[in-house]
């Protein structure tokens, strides 16, 4: 058991620190703070609705900055990797490749995990010290739990994209693949009513095979105002999550398995 799990712990824990000294995470999470503190101005505007607007302002915030760091640190997980030359003396070891990648993940999703606590703690934060009572909505932390799922996926995409592919078309692929995401429903809408037999194929298929996080986003409006959903459907979206983000690192598994390095 300690040769399986002993590696990808070590690959882990090495790519977190790797991560945590990127200056590009740092950047980020500054902007994050600052939105974070603008949605105060944009409440004030509003009547009675000013925690409302920085909670809505603050998770969004957190979702989207928390997507780019996964996005632009995991698409350069593997290539790294190999322009640096350092996985030739990896695969020298008595380390198989799942085991790189899986340790490659969950470094990554550590330092995902450290910037969303951060984000969200700071947004808590703000928002007891803008309420006059000092309360937080107790739903708040679910919906940054679950913008963390979300995260987690985007990862997965951005480690797989990272296998095959320069930074900057991992980059776009993921971007577009998490926007398509977020899109599902309108693209089979959209087959519904198109003319063309073949727009309609096409985008029933992307349906089909991109996942829908926007029952993920629908599901963290309702927190918000405090409906709490179904336990089945949030294990429905755990499983739903969890299945896509173990068949993306299974292909990337595959797609390194058949790389060839000297």
């Amino acid at each position: 058991m300690t040769n399986l799990v002993g590696p990808v712990l070590a690959i882990a824990r090495n790519t977190l620190r790797e991560t945590v000294r990127d200056r590009i995470v740092y950047v980020f999470l500054v902007f994050a703070f600052v939105i974070t503190l603008a949605g105060i101005l944009l409440g004030s505007l509003s009547v009675g609705q000013d925690l409302r607007i920085l909670e809505d302002i603050g998770l969004a915030t957190i979702a989207f900055i928390g997507g780019i760091i996964a996005i632009f640190v995991g698409t350069s997980l593997v290539y790294k990797e190999i322009e640096r030359r350092t996985i030739y003396l990896i695969v020298t070891k008595p380390i198989a490749r799942w085991q790189f990648i899986l340790g490659k993940y969950l470094g990554l999703s550590s330092c995902v995990l450290l910037v969303t606590f951060a984000m969200g703690a700071f947004l808590l934060g703000t928002i007891c010290a803008c309420s006059h009572e000092h309360v937080i909505n107790p739903l708040l932390m679910e919906s940054v739990l679950l913008i963390y799922v979300e995260l987690l996926f985007v990862t997965a995409i951005a480690t797989f994209f990272s296998t095959f592919a320069t930074p900057v078309m991992s980059v776009v692929f993921t971007l577009a693949l998490w926007l398509i995401a977020h899109m599902g429903q309108s693209l089979r809408d959209l087959a519904r009513v198109s003319d063309n037999a073949g727009v309609t194929r096409l985008f029933e298929a992307i349906y089909w095979f991109v996942p829908d996080l926007a029952k993920l986003t629908q599901v963290r409006a309702d927190l918000m105002y405090s409906r709490q959903p179904e336990p089945e459907l949030l294990g429905f979206l755990l499983s739903y999550v969890l299945a896509y983000i173990i068949l993306l690192l299974s292909f990337s598994t595959v797609v390194t398995e058949r790389r060839e390095f000297p």
